[in-house]
Formats: C-alpha cells, sequence, structure tokens
C-alpha cells in the first residue's frame, strides 16, 4: 500500500512538473507575439528534401502594420546527424502581392427561383496559389436546400497559364479574360452544366460585381466541355 501511495504520488508530481512546463511555454508564446515578431503559424510551410519554404510569413512590425515575406530554408547533416543552416541561408524576399479578384468571403444565397429560395453557399479565401495567384473555394452552406447545385467549386486568380487548369481551359477553346477559372463538382441530379456524372468536374469561369458573384460552366451534360458558358447563376452576398 505504502509503495502505491508512493508511486501514485510520483505520478502525481510528474504531471504537476509537465503541466508547469507547458504554462511556460504557452506564457513564451503568447509572449512572443508582442511586436516586432514573425508569426509562423500563420504561413504556409512546404518541405522538400532538406529545403523548407514558408510562404507568406505575417511579420507584425507593430500592432497596426503587418508585411509579409516569403523564406527558404536549407539546411546541411554531418555525420553525426547535426542539421547547421547551409551557406546562403536563410533567403528572405517580399512576397508576392496577392491577385485577389476583389472576391468576398462571406454567405452567399441564388436567386429565389433556384433551389426554393435556400441556395445556400459559402465562399472562403483568399488563400495562396503558385504566382501570386489566390484561390477561392465555395460549398454548400448550411440551411442549403437539399437538391443545391454545385455543392463545391473552387477557382483561382492569376493569369490562365499559371491556372491548375490551364490545358483543360485552353483545349475547351477558352480565351476570354473576363473571368477567373476553376472548377466545379455536383454529386446530385441538378443542373447539366454542373459537373454531375462526370468525376473531373465542371469547368466554370467566375466573375464578381459588388456584392454578387457570377459563376458560369463551360461543361455541358457534365462531361464535354466547350468554349462559351453553358450554364450561369449569380450569387448575392447576405453575411
Amino acid at each position: 500500500m505504502i509503495m502505491k501511495s508512493l508511486n501514485s504520488w510520483r505520478c502525481a508530481a510528474r504531471l504537476a512538473a509537465a503541466l508547469a512546463t507547458v504554462a511556460l511555454v504557452s506564457a513564451c508564446v503568447v509572449h512572443a507575439q508582442t511586436p516586432p515578431t514573425a508569426l509562423f503559424q500563420n504561413a504556409t510551410l512546404t518541405s522538400s528534401g532538406s529545403t523548407i519554404t514558408a510562404t507568406r510569413v505575417p511579420v507584425m512590425i507593430s500592432s497596426t502594420l503587418i508585411i509579409y515575406v516569403d523564406m527558404t530554408m536549407q539546411f546541411n547533416a554531418d555525420a553525426n546527424g547535426n542539421l547547421t543552416m547551409a551557406p546562403g541561408f536563410p533567403q528572405i524576399v517580399p512576397s508576392p502581392t496577392l491577385l485577389t479578384g476583389n472576391f468576398k468571403a462571406g454567405t452567399y444565397v441564388a436567386p429565389s427561383t433556384m433551389f426554393g429560395g435556400k441556395g445556400l453557399f459559402t465562399v472562403d479565401g483568399p488563400g495562396v496559389s503558385d504566382g501570386g495567384a489566390t484561390a477561392w473555394s465555395l460549398a454548400t452552406a448550411s440551411g442549403a436546400s437539399s437538391n443545391t447545385s454545385p455543392q463545391s467549386a473552387a477557382w483561382y486568380v492569376g493569369p490562365i497559364a499559371n491556372n491548375p487548369y490551364a490545358d483543360r481551359i485552353k483545349n475547351a477553346g477558352i480565351t476570354s479574360t473576363a473571368y477567373t477559372y476553376g472548377i466545379a463538382y455536383d454529386g446530385l441530379c441538378c443542373g447539366p452544366g454542373w459537373g454531375y456524372g462526370n468525376s473531373n468536374g465542371a469547368l466554370i469561369g467566375v466573375s464578381r460585381v459588388g456584392n454578387t458573384i457570377t459563376m458560369v460552366s463551360f461543361t455541358y451534360g457534365g462531361n464535354k466541355d466547350t468554349s462559351t458558358p453553358v450554364s450561369q447563376m449569380t450569387l448575392t452576398l447576405v453575411q
């Protein structure tokens, strides 16, 4: 019984020490947010081999000023596995200016004549893409009609040549710069132009005017891309 009590006491002591350590680390992290400081938790981190790339690292200069930088770090390893920064690194450059297309994140509603007036969508963005472009996404929102279509979509603001679907856009014969392009998916039964029955999705063009987003589809019947829109819908920002 004495040994059991002693072990319980030791476990409790270790737990208390661990919690104290966590509290200390947390306090240091909170303190580290005081400007000037870098906020790596809000950056996009990628890695390949011995190189780590941090994209759009926010650097808080003051409580009202934040700049963004891209950082590349390359490491060397010695015979004992110790890592050191390679000569010439880290390399830090200002992040490219994001091309947002002036899209706005939020909840959007489809016209009352569509989906029984309950066509609700959530638009999120911008996310960082290649070449300073930005990625935007759309998904059905809570409270949307069960037959809302499309169910999801993504588009990319920037030159067509940098678009992930550049080859598909070219093969369809689309050259207009009036839209930003992407893909939409519809796993339901609605609308011939929103990718139903096509695992590759529907090729879409998206534009914004004020608080509205117009989305057109260049894919007919779920499997044939065309150079002119075959379906269109306009969404209005509600919040």
